[in-house]
């Protein structure tokens, strides 16, 4: 996991969480290497001996947050029940980390970003979106390969579909600044989510 790369309080570390400070509260391309330095209290030597690439540190930044909501997520799907379990679980997680307020925020800032800067996107998508939609994919293919469920749908089909749910209207509100808490019961809003997938898409198959 990215924040078990570095021991705490060592220089690497430091630079991490101050860059995470710092791309939060400014965006990702107002922030120097002078400017990251000096937050980290480290001099740009050592910045670049651990971080030559400015790209690298934000998706490490990006990936860090990833680590933090997946935290205590199973990876294996025993039975259809413990698929289900396991994708309220992950939505609910996910979710509670959508409505933190410094997270909406940097997805406001990233989005001002995007269309100047490309690249600023793409790690962003790969390491956010991506992500999440890999570990959905893994988890329904899993879930289609045991015949725990049945879809005419592809396995990735299936992960774009439930983070479209999930997600919804709500944080693009959020977004907007039009509401301040995207999902009021987090958990409630997963299951319904899932039931929703697994009944309209999929066929759930009960253990014997």
């Amino acid at each position: 996991m990215t924040e078990k790369l570095f021991k705490p309080g060592s220089p690497p570390d430091r630079i991490l969480k101050a860059a995470r400070r710092l791309y939060f509260s400014e965006g990702v391309d107002k922030v120097s290497t002078d400017t990251l330095a000096r937050e980290a209290s480290v001099s740009k030597t050592t910045m670049y001996k651990y971080f030559p690439d400015q790209s690298e540190l934000f998706r490490l930044v990006v990936e860090a947050e990833g680590d933090r909501f997946e935290t205590g997520v199973p990876t294996d799907v025993e039975s259809p029940e413990a698929l289900r379990t396991i994708l309220i679980q992950y939505g609910t997680q996910l979710l509670s980390f959508l409505n933190e307020r410094d997270i909406i925020q940097f997805g406001q800032l990233i989005h001002e970003e995007a269309r100047d800067h490309p690249t600023v996107a793409r790690t962003f998508y790969d390491a956010a979106y991506g992500r999440t939609h890999a570990r959905l994919t893994d988890l329904l293919r899993q879930g289609l390969e045991a015949d725990h469920i049945r879809s005419t749908l592809t396995a990735e089909e299936l992960s774009e579909q439930l983070i479209g749910m999930w997600e919804s209207l709500s944080y693009v509100r959020a977004q907007l600044c039009l509401t301040k808490k995207p999902y009021p019961k987090p958990k409630d809003w997963s299951r319904k989510c899932v039931d929703t997938l697994m009944g309209a898409s999929t066929t759930l198959r009960t253990s014997p």
